[in-house]
């Protein structure tokens, strides 16, 4: 069975008066509030940025943002809720035959000025991390409409094949906010005991995601089981609240997505 691949707006297709009013947008949504604005210091950082990875590349990081619907769209307000649809467990939620007519595309830190990049090819995804003003590259599904209610389900099992040892992070989401909290939980794709097949399986209860906004733990929260609204696979330097990952090499990497379904 074929399953959908992103197809990403061609640049030429956009009208100028789109990029600036998006880059306007864009910009105002994921500049780094962090990044000091002094003159000569940051000149200085740009420079040695520059010196040492790939130029970055904007119209990538207005297509991504375009792609998953991050850019502001008036005709939003007139959506009507999607509402959710039952998945029971046992489920399979994604495979090579995407029986949830799932639809990827990569999210790396493109999105945040660096300079990485991925791609999904099948189930196999693979790319190259530049650490120099980023660090991290991801898949992520668009927003599932209507929301996978899991309530009966205990969470989610996830298998991978490849990965080279390193440390990745299963995300999920309750609300359709583009940059709105993400549900984390952090697997290995080395075990002591390997199965013939070279699959690795990683169970993540729902209880033991742990709720970020930018790689920052957040207090108090609860995730929504009635409105699982996105699936995302993130490798990245870093774990939470700024700690490094201890199973991260920068530079290229290749991970299958077997599967991931529900328990």
């Amino acid at each position: 069975m074929a399953y959908p691949q992103p197809s990403l707006p061609r640049r030429s297709s956009w009208p100028w008066p789109f990029f600036a009013f998006a880059a306007l947008a864009f910009s105002s949504a994921f500049v780094d509030t962090s990044f000091p604005r002094s003159g000569s210091r940051r000149r200085s950082i740009v420079k040695a940025e520059s010196e040492n990875r790939p130029p970055w590349d904007g119209f990538r990081a207005l297509r991504t943002a375009a792609f998953f619907g991050a850019l502001p769209n008036p005709l939003n307000a007139f959506s009507p809720n999607p509402g959710s649809k039952q998945i029971k467990a046992g489920e399979t939620l994604w495979s090579a035959q995407n029986p949830k007519s799932l639809v990827w595309g990569p999210l790396d830190d493109v999105v945040m000025g660096g300079a990485s990049e991925s791609f999904l090819k099948g189930t196999t995804w693979k790319g190259t991390i530049v650490t120099e003003g980023g660090g991290f590259a991801g898949i992520r599904t668009q927003p599932i409409k209507p929301a996978f209610d899991v309530s009966s389900c205990a969470g989610l099992k996830v298998r991978v094949k490849g990965g080279d040892g390193q440390r990745f992070k299963l995300i999920i989401r309750d609300s359709y906010d583009w940059n709105g909290i993400a549900w984390s939980y952090e697997f290995d794709t080395q075990t002591l005991l390997p199965s013939m097949d070279g699959i690795v399986e990683a169970s993540a209860p729902f209880t033991e995601f742990v709720p970020t906004l930018f790689a920052r733990r957040v207090p108090n929260r609860h995730f929504d089981k009635f409105q699982l609204t996105a699936i995302q696979i993130t490798l990245s330097k870093f774990g939470y609240d700024g700690a490094l990952n201890p199973n991260f090499k920068a530079g290229s990497f290749e991970l299958e997505v077997v599967s991931i379904e529900t328990y």
